[in-house]
């Protein structure tokens, strides 16, 4: 799909209001008057002077490390210092780091931006051939550092601090101040800060007064450019808080910089404010997907801890609004430290270890908050060992969750429960779209459902699988028909704008909710009231083997055709036999689906690039597996019943 350069302005206009428009005319106006300034570092030679180290990533990492945590952290670092990358799955071979790396495309080969190209002027969103710019974004965080440093700082090893030093050299040679894809994007250069704190806290002890300057030009260019394009009003998603943690850290890196206080005191106000405005009243993710929201509490802490360790603390209601917020996280994470694929997922991260993709990382971020808040209740029961848990003091396994998590504000119910032996997780959507008038990391998925049995997902989402490489796919995934719920001829709930916005949303309403053993919930949108004059109401209760989900439409339009699907992992094998499909897993049988009624039932595969799509990982792309209960909307008037039966173990 070619990018629709025009129809992105227009839909992205329709979001805004005429605060937003003013705003935008002004930050225009101010990004033409840098289109000719060629000065380069020169512009950014602040001199010598303090460059500090983060206490945060000072003493913390010089303690004992559990072997695991060790053996992972090494085997990083050690294929970062080879050269040999894995960024998001896809393979880069840095060797060297030579500054001819930084804007290449590692799909493609092909560069995204030349030496001389105004950062503003770079048409990012249309890859013309390249792979996916967020390929090019991760390897410009420098995260790939990380695990080297942290080491140094461990070890006071000065060759690895020497290493970390010189690719951060490498990175400033070829990408002088607003020049290429590397400036464009706020929170690239907040996360590229976050780095260059690890080097300056790995490197402190062995530069030379010309590489301290160098290195303070870095902070001070960053800073400046941070502070001069925040993203506010409808962008004021997680972007916005990775700009404020950025600003802090440049802000303590480089404290006798002019602006330095502004910065800091910039950052630290917007982390506070993120505390707020990033979740709903009742600790959920705004951004309605649980990977971005423990994205931003990964930010929030790290910010925390840093403040910390400067004498300059989050106050009382912020750590309490923060908790809330783990623990709403907490609770969709199950035994095995997995959380349902809600929405977009693009695998950011503000502490990493490449090649790990880090799968549970929500069950990471909560133990890390379990850590440093000292709440053992957010704990996950399990998760990857990572050097995080270190900075953190992430404890040991929590305790298991039974009941029913129910996030009003959010629209979101999670339930935890105990079925023929297995332990169960549903989670039912019956919450918005998305955060802000773009909604942009949201999906068409309302009222949709999860399921987890033993820790092995069953019913799942289709996923996110590319960004602005993504196209037709990526729109597609978007859509109701890529998510565990109703459509009426073919039609998704919500219509699509382009990659990152919406031209039309459903508006949701929780209908009826009960707790206890004999839990049930119902919940209704409008996603088809004015092309069908139908409103959908979905309701999930608990059986004695399972639970039934009842699709009601209620509403006098057309007769239409009806589908509803449940989407299954691609590798659990699914057998259908008169009415009832059963799905196995490697232990043997899981659950049976069964839909009475007068609905067609069929099996569908993605077969050679047909959908349904899975996209288990950022990038990957793989058939897909659907039971499709087919009908119309007359008999959905009466309401179609679907019965989740779960299968004992063994």
């Amino acid at each position: 799909m070619k990018f629709n350069r025009l129809g992105w302005y227009v839909q992205r206009l329709r979001a805004m209001g005429p605060a937003e428009v003013a705003h935008r005319v002004a930050e225009q106006a101010k990004r033409a008057r840098w289109r000719g300034d060629r000065r380069g570092w020169a512009a950014f030679d602040v001199g010598d002077g303090p460059l500090e180290s983060l206490a945060a990533f000072g003493d913390v990492l010089r303690r004992p490390w559990p072997a695991e945590v060790e053996a992972a952290t090494r085997s990083a670092a050690a294929r970062t210092r080879a050269g040999t990358l894995e960024l998001l799955g896809v393979p880069v071979a840095a060797g060297a780091y030579a500054p001819g790396l930084w804007a290449l495309d590692p799909v493609s080969g092909r560069p995204w931006s030349s030496p001389d190209a105004y950062c503003f002027d770079v048409p990012f969103r249309n890859g013309d051939g390249r792979g996916d710019v967020k390929f090019v974004f991760e390897l410009n965080r420098l995260q790939m550092l990380h695990p080297v440093a942290a080491l140094a700082i461990r070890d006071g090893d000065g060759d690895a601090a020497r290493f970390c030093l010189d690719v951060v050299l490498s990175w400033m040679e070829a990408n002088p101040p607003f020049r290429g894809i590397n400036w464009l994007s706020g929170i690239e250069l907040a996360l590229r800060l976050v780095s260059l704190g690890l080097v300056v806290a790995a490197a402190a002890p062995h530069l030379a007064a010309a590489e301290r300057r160098r290195l303070r030009s870095a902070v001070a260019a960053h800073g400046f450019w941070l502070a001069r394009y925040p993203s506010l009003h409808s962008s004021a998603n997680n972007h916005h808080v990775a700009e404020s943690l950025g600003l802090l850290v440049a802000g303590l890196l480089a404290p006798d910089l002019p602006a330095a206080p502004a910065w800091r005191a910039q950052g630290r106000r917007g982390l506070l404010d993120a505390a707020k405005d990033q979740f709903h009243a009742d600790g959920w993710g705004a951004e309605q997907t649980p990977t971005y929201t423990a994205f931003t509490l990964e930010m929030l802490a790290l910010g925390g801890l840093v403040l910390r360790n400067e004498r300059d603390p989050y106050p009382a209601e912020t750590w309490a609004l923060i908790g809330k917020a783990a623990a709403a996280l907490r609770s969709v994470t199950d035994q095995n430290g997995q959380a349902p694929r809600i929405g977009d997922d693009d695998e950011g991260r503000v502490l990493a270890c490449p090649p790990d993709r880090e799968p549970r990382y929500p069950a990471s971020v909560s133990a890390a908050l379990s850590g440093l808040i000292g709440e053992p209740a957010l704990a996950p029961e399990a998760r990857d060992p990572h050097w995080r848990d270190l900075l953190f003091a992430s404890p040991g396994p929590g305790r298991s969750l039974q009941g029913v998590a129910h996030y009003p504000d959010g629209g979101i119910t999670v339930i935890h429960d105990r079925i023929a032996g297995r332990r169960a997780m549903v989670a039912f959507d019956h919450g918005p779209l998305g955060f802000l008038s773009i909604a942009a990391h949201g999906h068409a998925d309302a009222l949709a459902l999860w399921l987890h049995l033993d820790g092995e997902p069953v019913l799942v989402d289709a996923g996110t699988y590319l960004y602005s490489g993504g196209g037709a796919i990526r729109e597609a995934l978007r859509a109701t028909a890529s998510h565990n719920v109703l459509t009426i001829d073919g039609a998704s709930q919500s219509a699509t704008a382009g990659p990152f916005n919406w031209r039309t949303k459903a508006c949701t309403r929780l209908e009826r909710l009960q707790r206890g053993d004999a839990w049930s919930i119902s919940a209704s949108h409008d996603g088809y009231a004015a092309r069908f004059g139908y409103r959908h109401e979905r309701t999930i209760a608990r059986t004695a083997q399972g639970f039934a989900v009842l699709d009601r439409l209620i509403g006098d339009g057309p007769r239409r055709p009806v589908e509803i699907r449940f989407h299954l992992r691609p590798d659990l094998a699914v057998a259908i036999d008169r009415g009832v499909a059963t799905v196995s897993g490697s232990g043997g049988p899981l659950a049976a689906i069964r839909c009475p009624g007068e609905a067609a039932l069929s099996l569908v595969k993605g077969v050679d690039g047909t959908p349904p799509f899975c996209s288990p990982a950022f990038g990957v792309l793989r058939s897909g597996q659907e039971f499709v209960a087919s009908s119309h909307t007359e008999a959905l008037k009466a309401g179609l019943v679907t019965q989740v039966e779960i299968l004992p173990a063994g």
